[in-house]
């Protein structure tokens, strides 16, 4: 420990050449370590209980002078991840500060214990969806609530939670199926190497900040759910095993009508056509119903919420604060000069698709007339974890369908509208064009069972 303190005086005390100025951590044992780790505690309450709806600049500009501050100057070595000319709204500083804002502002404290040799990477500040910061004519300008409106903060609680849940599964999942941090990494050290030895560190920590390891990041949203309307679904489910269905679902009482046909992929067996669809044998073999009856009124607000912001644009970025461990041998020192020093980065991400997708065409239509919402889902899973979220409410809320006697009568104005998306032709030669319009035709041609009275229009 001692020799540890030793070489970190050394480096205090070290003049750098002429037109350099070198930054270095600031060491535990010092007064001034102590009182640089109040003002990150002050201003981590400070952050805790600034209100959703306040101007953010107070903080922000505490955060900054923080950062410029003996302790925490190395913070130079990474882009601000807060704008200079356009502070973040309070929602927005909130969420950065809580994905690891404050443990990369933090790490460089945890720099100047003896043998730390870990760097940290911010995440990226995310965009935030509220009435104040959208457009007046946004899509779901109707459904956006107030930064302050406590009620609409609590509703989207376990959206939050859940999503969050989706785009962690999806970064792991693309952590592990691919080797994107170790190269990164690797060529980061390997251009390093190639530096003077006093500039090894600077270069590989610049190489860090503009290698980003770009991941979809879900918006901070206040957004009520629809509770009226219909949320009408239509295309086919499924790829060997597949259904041609129309879904509509009304928002105000639950009521469900789904109309499918379902069937098998025949193929050919002669081996001029080996392996194509036989679509005569695949329609023969389809099994068609009408099902009629409701499902959770709270599920279904949620899953049309989850498909309005589906196809709302995600942010791209680094998602979370990233620790990345310093080379051996590179003396952790952020070096500057007036002639800068150039480096490399790379950037990636990592996408997949599967032939079982699907796409599904949705709308919603809300009462009154109102300009109806439409947009595309990919089904059953997506690699973009808010239409992954999307899809796996859905099947949560499709399990909660119970028959019984429509509340309301199928909106088939509304039907007539949509659209179904297409299918891959090898799959289905002919399109979907009739099956999906067999669909609107036998829901035309429903009649109430014995003990259900007409539904309302």
């Amino acid at each position: 420990m001692l020799w540890s303190l030793l070489t970190l005086g050394v480096l205090l005390s070290a003049k750098p050449p002429p037109g350099e100025t070198v930054f270095v951590p600031c060491p535990q044992s010092t007064p001034e370590w102590a009182a640089a780790q109040e003002r990150l505690l002050a201003l981590d309450a400070r952050m805790g209980e600034l209100p959703d709806e306040d101007d953010a600049r107070p903080v922000v500009e505490a955060l900054r002078e923080l950062l410029k501050s003996r302790c925490f100057e190395m913070s130079r070595e990474e882009d601000s991840p807060l704008m200079e000319d356009e502070p973040p709204p309070a929602l927005s500083l909130k969420a950065w500060w809580r994905d690891g804002g404050r443990t990369w502002v933090a790490s460089y404290l945890e720099l100047g214990k003896p043998g730390v040799r870990m760097v940290v990477l911010p995440p990226s500040v995310r965009p935030v969806l509220v009435r104040e910061t959208a457009k007046p004519d946004h899509r779901l300008a109707s459904l956006l609530c107030s930064a302050a409106d406590r009620d609409c903060a609590k509703q989207m609680e376990t959206w939050t939670a859940q999503v969050d849940v989706a785009f962690a599964r999806e970064r792991e999942r693309q952590g592990t199926s691919s080797r994107l941090a170790e190269k990164l990494s690797q060529m980061c050290e390997e251009s390093a190497r190639k530096r003077p030895t006093r500039w090894r560190y600077t270069a590989w920590r610049q190489c860090q900040r503009n290698s980003d390891r770009y991941a979809p990041q879900p918006l901070v949203v206040r957004m009520r759910a629809p509770e009226d309307g219909w949320l009408v679904m239509r295309g086919r489910r499924g790829h060997h095993s597949f259904c041609d269905e129309v879904r509509a679902y009304h928002l105000g009482t639950g009521t469900a009508w789904v109309s499918q046909s379902c069937s098998e992929l025949s193929l050919y067996e002669d081996q001029e056509r080996l392996g194509q669809v036989d679509v005569k044998a695949t329609d023969d073999a389809r099994r068609a119903e009408v099902a009629v009856g409701t499902v959770s009124l709270e599920q279904l607000r949620e899953v049309a919420r989850a498909v309005l912001l589906a196809d709302e644009p995600m942010a791209h970025g680094r998602a979370a604060a990233t620790p990345v461990p310093v080379p051996e041998g590179y003396r952790i020192e952020w070096r500057e000069r007036k002639s800068g020093l150039s480096s490399v980065g790379m950037g990636g991400g990592a996408g997949w698709f599967t032939s079982g997708q699907t796409r599904l065409n949705w709308a919603w239509f809300p009462p009154g007339r109102a300009e109806p919402l439409s947009g595309e889902l990919t089904w059953p899973d997506s690699a973009q974890p808010a239409e992954d979220h999307a899809d796996r409410r859905i099947v949560e809320m499709e399990e909660t369908f119970k028959s019984g006697c429509p509340a309301r009568a199928v909106p088939l104005a509304l039907l007539d509208v949509t659209k179904p998306p297409g299918v891959n032709r090898l799959d289905a030669p002919s399109g979907v064009a009739r099956p999906q319009d067999d669909r609107l035709t036998a829901l035309r041609n429903w009649q109430p069972p014995p003990g259900c009275a007409a539904p309302q229009e």
